[in-house]
């Protein structure tokens, strides 16, 4: 089960409540995507049957990740999310999944 709701971060996104992190947005765009092609794959097209695992934070002990794995736009793809102590959705990575 899911740390944080994806109801809630997808929330947060369309408030502008979020933020990609450099290492997502450099995944993203060798995947040939952008942060645009991020935020849709979040909005339309993650869902609670995505869910992978739930880990701790490794830079920021208290909070939590979930990891959740899907193809968007025909690539598999590796994406973790979470929500900041600032009530701020966070992209943490999204990456190609080469578990796939």
């Amino acid at each position: 089960m899911s740390h944080y709701n994806i109801d809630r971060i997808r929330i947060l996104i369309r408030e502008g409540q979020y933020r990609i992190t450099t290492s997502a947005l450099q995944g993203a765009f060798a995947l040939g995507f952008l942060d645009d092609d991020v935020l849709d794959c979040i909005l339309h097209s993650l869902a609670e049957t995505h869910f992978y695992k739930t880990m701790p934070a490794e830079k920021v002990p208290g909070l939590w990740q979930d990891v959740y794995k899907l193809r968007y736009d025909g690539t598999p793809v590796y994406l973790k999310l979470q929500i900041d102590f600032n009530e701020q959705s966070v992209v943490i990575s999204f990456k190609k999944d080469d578990a796939d």
